[in-house]
């Protein structure tokens, strides 16, 4: 009988801890999504209930306590590219078009956050009578708004890294030479000019998210959840925690404050999907090894410029290995026969295959993870966000090789291509590198759901709050130290000049005078 007390006992304590969780994320990406899928799932297997807003809903009906609203329309509002975009997309941004990529991809954020407000699911989730806690992906600070709505606490998280406007959020330093933004095309070493691009992304960046971004997406906040909410920009202030999908070992070394947890990784819970039969068997038959090229799910093979697509063709024609290729369009024109083609292939599982021995990448996060994972080797092509710094992590480690576009060519590709598939050393750079990044005291879903029910346990995190958040700007940047600072050293040097002055005036009197002396 005291156990069965004791056991209702421990069963509404633990209903009572249950709690009802907002996770809001509108990044339109399957890379993205794959890290937060297994956050929402598991808390949702922890008893709590949970409403998803994702552009990737995973419809298990296992999963009672889960509710998705499904925004993955925001896939059809991208459209087919423009030829003259192709060329723009795929290409490693220059020192101007870094910026122009930066202004473009945030205001069709914007846009594409107006199509999710519009919602009828959204809307009646907005109007509703349900209170939450909530989760948002935290690249912008769009998500906050929910939590001001609902009057909860607010986690913040990122599927990689985060831009310097969301650190500033949670009042995290950054400095444009040892912590540069992710967005920005330059590699792990800095060269001056890398510095010089660094320190003006650096005030650029924050100008326009306080400038520009914020008050656009305060104006779209109040339009669908009303007049009465606070400007945005002291809603994102109100965050408690920001999780990051990063891993010291591979991603840049930077102090974060204690409102920042790196997660290591977050890998999907999902069993690899099996390989269809026919891919299956073109792998186990290529005895000389298999390459695999991939783009990864936000820019598409299909959408290659004629020219780039040549040279693979070219390449892939000319080397005795077999060669998987992710095309999501018809049948690829010119292919050669040692050539597989398939529009969507269980990445994971394929990485895994013992004949796969080299990964041709954009050098996306989650790509490179799971490469990692499968010890295979890669040569990293990369065209935007934190790609660039990826591929030269794995150059620095030695267990990839990288090319820009615009040095891109048969020999190019064909030379890489070799030396990785002839040089041993790449496959056990990469395994060091594995051991490594998996070398943690705690699983990166574990730590992201302790860190989640943590803040929901304690109705926020404001004990953890960097206090550089409630200092004016000004403060902030010693401004008035050095005003004053300045003001007393001029008074200084201005009173040491004019005592200078009188001094040298009373040594000519008595010089003169002394002149006068002698000559009498």
């Amino acid at each position: 009988m005291r156990f069965c007390s004791l056991l209702a006992i421990l069963y509404f304590i633990y209903a009572a801890e249950c709690a009802n969780i907002l996770f809001v994320t509108t990044f339109s990406s399957i890379s993205h999504q794959k890290v937060f899928q297994p956050i929402w799932r598991e808390l949702s297997l922890r008893g709590h209930k949970v409403t998803a807003i994702t552009p990737n809903p995973m419809h298990e009906k296992s999963l009672t306590n889960l509710t998705e609203i499904d925004i993955s329309f925001l896939y059809r509002l991208h459209g087919k590219l423009p030829n003259e975009w192709k060329v723009f997309l795929f290409r490693k941004p220059n020192f101007l078009v870094v910026f122009l990529k930066d202004f473009l991809a945030n205001f069709w954020f914007s846009k594409n956050h107006s199509k999710i407000l519009e919602n009828s699911d959204v809307q009646k989730l907005i109007h509703g009578e349900s209170k939450f806690d909530v989760i948002a992906e935290w690249l912008l600070p769009f998500g906050g708004a929910f939590a001001a709505k609902f009057k909860c606490p607010l986690v913040g998280i990122t599927s990689l890294g985060a831009p310097v406007a969301s650190l500033d959020t949670v009042g995290n330093p950054s400095h444009p030479v040892f912590s540069p933004d992710y967005n920005l095309p330059i590699g792990k070493k800095l060269s001056f000019l890398d510095r010089i691009l660094s320190t003006l992304f650096s005030v650029y960046t924050k100008l326009h998210h306080q400038w520009v971004l914020l008050p656009r997406e305060d104006k779209l906040v109040k339009k669908y959840f009303g007049d009465d909410m606070p400007y945005l920009g002291d809603i994102q202030q109100n965050i408690s925690i920001l999780l990051l999908n990063r891993n010291p070992v591979f991603h840049r070394v930077m102090p974060f404050v204690p409102a920042v947890i790196e997660l290591g990784s977050v890998q999907s819970y999902q069993k690899p999907a099996p390989l269809n039969e026919e891919l299956k068997t073109f792998l186990d038959k290529s005895e000389n090894g298999v390459v695999y090229l991939s783009f990864g799910s936000t820019i598409l093979s299909e959408d290659l410029p004629d020219s780039i697509r040549e040279i693979f063709l070219q390449t892939f024609s000319d080397i005795p290995y077999n060669v998987v290729w992710k095309w999501e369009g018809n049948e690829l024109a010119g292919k050669p026969k040692n050539v597989f083609t398939q529009k969507w292939i269980p990445q994971a599982e394929l990485l895994n295959h013992p004949n796969v021995k080299l990964f041709i990448t954009q050098g996306g996060l989650q790509s490179m993870q799971e490469t990692i994972k499968s010890h295979v080797p890669v040569i990293g092509i990369p065209a935007h966000s934190d790609q660039t710094f990826n591929v030269d992590t794995a150059v620095y480690h030695g267990f990839g090789i990288g090319i820009d576009y615009e040095y891109l060519s048969v020999e190019t590709l064909k030379d890489a291509l070799n030396e990785i598939m002839t040089n041993g050393s790449y496959k056990e750079n990469i395994i060091k590198m594995d051991k490594l990044m998996r070398d943690r005291p705690i699983d990166g879903l574990k730590k992201a759901i302790w860190w989640i029910e943590y803040v929901i346990r304690h109705k926020g995190a404001k004990h953890l709050r960097s206090p550089s958040l409630d200092i004016p700007w000004y403060q902030y940047l010693l401004l008035d130290i050095f005003a004053v600072i300045g003001v007393v050293l001029f008074l200084f040097f201005y009173i040491v000049y004019k005592l200078s002055l009188i001094f040298v005036k009373l040594l000519k009197r008595l010089f003169s005078k002394v002149l006068k002396f002698k000559t009498d």
